[in-house]
């Protein structure tokens, strides 16, 4: 199975294809931001995105899905992980041009967003799974906070992850997701 780790940082991955935009980090490929991936269409299989997207400007988003979807095969899954808007960490870096919540990808689903039937870019993605962490999936200064299991009662369905997003006080960490991407709808 070819699998691509798209910004890698600190979490290099064997087995996979590791990829990031800055050199000063251990990656089997090297690229510029926005730079179209070196590699052919339909490559891919699985593809993590692990604190990237929020990197990307708005303007881009769509352009960089879009890229990851050409280099994928059909049914390919993309597992992403990106800060909630509530997040003390969202716009703590600099760097960080988005923030993110439940629905977010919906504009990419063959259906377009819920009610609206709105799609964006070229890509089209099927949300698998959605959910809400309270506590990020992996704490770089308290690693066994990851492994608590608070992040359960946050995702007992759409309705109830949208009202903890309204009410839940403390706010989230980060929200995963899991797309399957559709190239014959």
């Amino acid at each position: 199975m070819n699998r691509l780790n798209y910004g890698c940082g600190r979490d290099y991955r064997e087995g996979w294809v590791n990829v990031d935009v800055n050199p000063a980090v251990r990656a089997d490929v090297h690229i510029a931001m926005g730079a179209r991936l070196p590699f052919p269409d339909g490559m891919f299989q699985e593809v993590l995105l692990d604190n990237v997207l929020e990197h990307v400007s708005k303007d881009h988003v769509f352009a960089f899905l879009d890229e990851i979807y050409r280099v994928c095969s059909d049914a390919a899954r993309v597992r992403i992980y990106v800060p909630h808007f509530t997040s003390v960490f969202a716009w703590g870096n600099l760097s960080h041009q988005s923030t993110f919540a439940i629905g977010a990808f919906d504009c990419c689903s063959p259906e377009g967003g819920i009610g609206s039937g709105e799609r964006y870019g070229a890509g089209v993605f099927k949300v698998r799974q959605q959910r809400l962490l309270l506590i990020g999936h992996n704490p770089v200064r308290f690693p066994w906070l990851g492994r608590l299991p608070i992040n359960g009662i946050f995702n007992l369905g759409w309705l109830w992850q949208k009202c903890m997003e309204r009410f839940q006080v403390f706010g989230f960490d980060e929200v995963y997701f899991e797309l399957e991407v559709v190239k014959h709808p």
